[in-house]
């Protein structure tokens, strides 16, 4: 279960994530190996398959314009909305942009994909076998 704790001044959280969503995108874009026209059309597949819209308005895909913008550090007033970055990161199996919403709230939050949690699980699991070991040993040192 997750915790809170009240941060002093230094530790304030950073909420403005803006330029940093932006730039993990086009680096994942980028590691892709898609040019952006690639990418936007691989975005645009998907979004009519998921009957996820992009965009507002009328338009009905994603205009290579915007999907620049998204892209750009230099305009964080252009993002997707939640839909589309819920999106982006499922064509891309990249959790990065999540992960920078989640660490911004200076919990030590982070998202992990399932082999890390399994992980994870595995660490707890032998914690609590050790402190049960040594629960149990007490209990035979007292009989």
């Amino acid at each position: 279960m997750a915790t809170s704790q009240q941060l002093n001044l230094l530790e304030l959280p950073n909420l403005n994530v803006d330029v940093a969503i932006s730039s993990a995108m086009a680096r994942i874009v980028e590691a892709s190996g898609l040019s952006r026209i690639e990418a936007l059309e691989k975005l645009n597949d998907a979004a009519q398959r998921h009957e996820v819209r992009l965009c507002s308005g009328n338009a009905k895909v994603l205009g290579l314009a915007t999907f620049e913008k998204w892209l750009n550090a230099n305009a964080p007033e252009h993002l997707p909305s939640i839909r589309a970055l819920n999106l982006f990161c499922h064509v891309f199996e990249s959790h990065a942009p999540l992960d920078i919403l989640a660490r911004s709230h200076g919990w030590s939050w982070q998202v992990i994909d399932n082999e890390d949690g399994i992980l994870l699980d595995l660490a707890r699991t032998e914690r609590e076998i050790k402190n049960l070991r040594a629960k149990k040993r007490k209990l035979e040192s007292g009989l």
